[in-house]
């Protein structure tokens, strides 16, 4: 009993036009913003060789924890979950809005209210 069409995706498609080794063009375009951030950090002076060496190091770091952010897949059996949709979604999920329910009151019980009229 099908009311109409039933679209089946596999688990590991993704919305995204991926390019190399599951990089995709908006993660090639973060990366070249942290490359080109690290070259502007690098371009500013003072230009001490001591300087430039901890300027190069902390570049690095940077896009060596850019690249591993993008890599890294939270749920090993879903290649599509990348750690920054993970991330969001988590975010997403503690800024809601909370739901609170009240416990439902029994409809049939009067003994409590005899007993309170009781006592009065």
């Amino acid at each position: 009993m099908k009311k109409g069409k039933e679209f089946i995706f596999p688990e590991n498609v993704d919305k995204d036009y991926g390019i190399w080794k599951d990089y995709t063009l908006k993660d090639f375009g973060y990366a070249a913003l942290t490359g080109l951030i690290g070259l502007i950090l690098i371009a500013v002076p003072p230009y001490g060789l001591i300087l430039i060496l901890i300027k190069i190091v902390i570049v690095v770091l940077a896009m060596t924890i850019v690249m591993a952010i993008l890599t890294i897949r939270p749920v090993s059996s879903r290649r599509n979950i990348k750690a920054c949709d993970h991330f969001k979604m988590k975010r997403r999920y503690a800024n809601r809005q909370k739901l609170f329910y009240l416990k439902a009151k029994k409809r049939g019980d009067f003994s409590a209210l005899e007993q309170n009229q009781t006592k009065q």
